[in-house]
């Protein structure tokens, strides 16, 4: 079975990658990749492990609603991100373990805990559907690329050459910081309001000097003229100016996503269903990436259901239904059901026979 469609972004969207920052400027997560003509281009995309993260912490909420009691830290965690600490995995499963976690509605689709049971479902990174990309996509999406031409556009120099450039998919956006009390505010509200102020811009000003002090150190390092910039040096660089702006890449608003989660052909009809629901309260929950606080990552999903090839659901969610607000078609029904009855049945006997509370390792010290 095969969850297969698009996520068209409403908003930009934005996902750091460990490396990506210059200065104040962030950039987002992108890859290389090979193009039918040849030709290798760097795309932006969102990576399939953190849409993963966020449809089993959708799932978790199912089964603690379900469960209607508090569960453990170790039980929370485990069902929330798939272990209880980096220390307490990889033991030895027992036959009936096995068996009750492979038939588990939530154990057996997500998979994890001190077993590290399989998950039963893949799904893939989150790539634009652009011509570029074409060979990447299911064949379903394939039709719904954006073609070649419209990803390029013609420039003319000032002697009247043309040439052609590739138009870019992500745009920097500019975030701002305000400080209300260097703007003349706070008088009647803040205690020693003089004292206060001439402190503040005190250490406004020595901060600005320092960054600069560091931006300079650090222009003389890279042209080997000075030494190398210290820890202490780039801690004492650190402004404390609160009128500040960075600047986030982030992909386009109207940009069409793959959306694509396969399950195991063992899957059971309640994975099935539950697999759906996590994916339906992700979309509700209308998050995707990172700066979501800020307005980023807002999604419409289009989607459909497969067995193979076979077009089992033409849509996941009722015709008309909007973000925030879908819900299941007729066509999805039978397997939300299933996987609603083994949530309603669930006990945390039940979770404690799969996820077994093991004892926590204590670190030996050096």
């Amino acid at each position: 079975m095969q969850i297969v469609g698009t996520i068209t972004l409403t908003t930009h969207a934005h996902q750091t990658t460990p490396d990506g920052k210059d200065g104040n400027r962030n950039e987002t997560t992108k890859t290389h990749i090979f193009c039918q003509d040849g030709t290798r281009r760097r795309i932006p995309f969102i990576t399939a492990n953190s849409v993963r993260g966020l449809l089993r912490r959708a799932a978790a909420e199912r089964v603690m609603d379900a469960l209607g009691q508090p569960v453990t830290r170790q039980m929370f965690h485990v069902l929330t991100r798939g272990a209880a600490d980096r220390a307490g995995i990889g033991e030895t499963p027992t036959v009936a373990a096995m068996t009750a976690g492979n038939r588990h509605v939530f154990a057996g689709l997500f998979g994890g805990g001190p077993y590290m049971l399989h998950s039963r479902y893949g799904i893939g990174p989150l790539l634009p559907l652009v011509a570029w990309c074409e060979h990447l996509l299911h064949p379903a999406l394939k039709p719904l690329a954006i073609p070649l031409e419209q990803l390029r556009y013609k420039r003319v120099d000032e002697e009247g050459n043309e040439s052609y450039a590739d138009a870019p998919l992500t745009t920097d956006i500019i975030l701002t910081g305000k400080d209300d009390l260097m703007m003349g505010k706070g008088e009647n509200r803040i205690a020693n309001y003089q004292e206060s102020l001439a402190a503040w811009l005190e250490q406004v000003q020595g901060g600005r000097v320092a960054k600069a002090d560091l931006k300079s150190a650090k222009k003389a390092a890279r042209e080997g003229v000075g030494a190398k910039v210290t820890q202490d040096a780039e801690a004492a660089g650190k402004s404390s100016d609160l009128n500040a702006f960075n600047f986030v890449e982030a992909m386009l608003p109207g940009t069409p996503l793959q959306f694509w989660l396969r399950l195991k052909p063992t899957s059971t009809q309640a994975q099935i269903g539950l697999a759906l629901i996590a994916v339906r309260d992700w979309a509700n929950a209308n998050v995707l990436g990172g700066a979501s606080a800020r307005g980023f990552g807002r999604f419409n999903a289009q989607l459909a259901l497969y067995d193979g090839d076979v077009l089992v659901a033409p849509t996941v969610f009722r015709m008309g239904d909007h973000a925030t607000a879908y819900g299941f078609s007729d066509d999805v029904t039978p397997y939300v059901d299933a996987a609603q009855r083994e949530l309603d049945a669930m006990t945390i006997e039940d979770l404690d026979t799969v996820y077994p509370a093991i004892g926590e390792k204590k670190k030996k010290a050096a």
